[in-house]
């Protein structure tokens, strides 16, 4: 996320994205489980909330604010009711197939350097 994205936002959203945000740190440093459904994210924010501040949003406006910046770049999507945070899902089955294409990739430039 950055700063720009920001500029002439509403408090309520940058206390949104900020609250997510250390939901995810928290997931990713294994402080927090990793499986979360809508329900408990939504409960999650109201709850972890700055003092004071309501952020009001449903599971509509959940889906919809995923798609754009800044909260896709905390959340990857909506899967039923689990909602599926950056760096889980199927991004594990990227890296082993990035890794094989790198490992064809050293084959031909050895293959290359031989002839």
């Amino acid at each position: 996320m950055l700063l720009y994205e920001f500029t002439g936002a509403d408090p309520l959203l940058i206390d949104l994205v900020s609250v997510i945000g250390q939901l995810k740190s928290s997931i990713d440093a294994g402080l927090s489980k990793p499986d979360w459904t809508v329900d408990e994210l939504l409960d999650y924010v109201q709850k972890n909330s700055p003092e004071g501040r309501n952020i009001g949003f449903d599971k509509t406006d959940l889906y919809d604010m995923i798609k754009k910046p800044p909260l896709n770049h905390s959340i990857e999507n909506i899967q039923g009711d689990k909602v599926i945070f950056k760096g889980q899902g199927n991004d594990v089955d990227a890296g082993e197939h990035d890794e094989e294409q790198n490992q064809k990739i050293v084959k031909q430039m050895a293959q290359t350097a031989m002839s």
